[in-house]
């Protein structure tokens, strides 16, 4: 029984719940963060500098231009923009490591014996976990067992709701006392096919983590 399982609730307040391919999530926010680059580099530009950007016909030409006149970053906060990538670099080769290492969509299509636009299906439909890297999402190997996904995986997934995936990785890579007699995480109790009650309460933790 697992009635001493615990987890540290996350902090994150609840978003709306909507299911998004990663690669448009990229774009959204890739397109939010180019806006306000504009807008500033709009704000501090010269006269020369716009009419610059006016008379330009070509749109890679104007956004090349259009910061020149913004005042570089004082070398403080790139330090800090360069150690916040590291710390999210070393985040992710600690996922990775504990997740068995990283498939990508094709790699999964062809173990599953299914097509890569199916693959994106499952993941969007929350039927494998897949984590975004860049541009593409990469899929925990420890998901998978002898060809197929560990059994009730999607009614865990379905239960992070809207949870980061990287957050839902590292819960799922995390030992959980109570489960057995040494600390499991929930894949490798998925892996052992539990009875109902075992995966009704691991339902449950990830529905604590994510309130």
């Amino acid at each position: 029984m697992a009635s001493n399982a615990s987890i540290v609730k996350s902090d994150r307040r609840p978003t709306a719940r909507r299911i998004v391919s990663g690669t448009d999530t990229l774009r959204r926010k890739a397109l939010e963060k180019l806006t306000l680059a504009i807008a500033k580099a709009v704000e501090a530009a010269s006269d020369d500098t716009l009419a610059d950007i006016v008379g330009s016909h070509d749109l890679r030409h104007a956004l090349v231009v259009a910061p020149r006149d913004i005042a570089p970053e004082a070398p403080a906060d790139l330090e800090a923009l360069k150690a916040a990538r590291e710390r999210t670099g070393q985040f992710r080769e600690d996922m990775a490591k504990r997740a068995g290492g990283m498939f990508d969509r094709a790699h999964v299509a062809a173990m599953l014996g299914v097509s890569p636009a199916a693959i994106e299906k499952q993941r969007q439909r929350r039927q494998i976990l897949g984590v975004p890297y860049g541009s593409e999402n990469r899929f925990p190997a420890a998901q998978f067992v002898d060809g197929e996904t560990v059994p009730h995986l999607r009614r865990v997934l379905e239960a992070f709701d809207d949870t980061n995936p990287w957050e839902q990785l590292m819960l799922l890579t995390t030992p959980l006392e109570g489960f057995s007699s040494e600390p499991e995480t929930a894949l490798e109790i998925l892996r052992r096919k539990p009875d109902q009650e075992t995966v009704r309460q691991l339902v449950a933790l990830a529905t604590v983590w994510t309130s």
